[in-house]
């Protein structure tokens, strides 16, 4: 058993008191921020209606091209990816994207991207689209993507994209 006097456990309460208060410190000034990384324009077909499951109603969006854009990288979204979307009873759809984008330097970088949206519900107060994409880059000058979270938008491409299109913003939690 171990014997505390006084003194060791008045120190003993100062390192705790310290710890705590810097925990808490570091808890109230660590909230994380965003960085853009880059816009992405992605050309896709028609969905195809696949129907209903156990789960909720299954369809899919094969992805055709695109291209992407932002301060440290750039390049082209390449075709036979697809969009897997799942809407449930609730009338949330949960989105699951694959497909691959190579960089113009012709780094091949796989993206998965999945998310969830209420743009399917009747009277949504106000629209959700958002995702998490996560990337397997080939070690070299892309391999940063591989290494922290990212969350993304969907939206309305621009009135000069072609149709149909997406537009997807990509940041990465700071």
């Amino acid at each position: 058993m171990v014997d505390l006097d006084r003194r060791g456990l008045l120190a003993a309460g100062v390192v705790l008191v310290a710890w705590t208060s810097g925990a808490a410190r570091a808890v109230a000034t660590d909230a994380p921020g965003l960085a853009f990384v880059y816009e992405a324009i992605v050309t896709l077909e028609p969905t195809v209606e696949i129907g209903r499951t156990p789960i909720g109603t299954r369809r899919r969006v094969p992805i055709t091209g695109g291209h992407f854009a932002g301060p440290h990288i750039r390049g082209k979204v390449l075709g036979g990816g697809a969009d897997w979307q799942l809407q449930r009873a609730d009338n949330w759809t949960v989105i699951e994207a694959d497909y691959m984008m190579q960089a113009d330097d012709g780094a091949l970088i796989h993206v998965r991207n999945a998310g969830l949206t209420n743009s399917r519900v009747p009277d949504a107060p106000q629209p959700y689209l958002r995702t998490v994409p996560s990337f397997e880059a080939p070690v070299g000058p892309h391999d940063w993507l591989n290494q922290a979270i990212f969350i993304g938008t969907i939206g309305a491409p621009p009135p000069d994209a072609p149709r149909p299109a997406v537009r997807i913003r990509v940041y990465r939690v700071t």
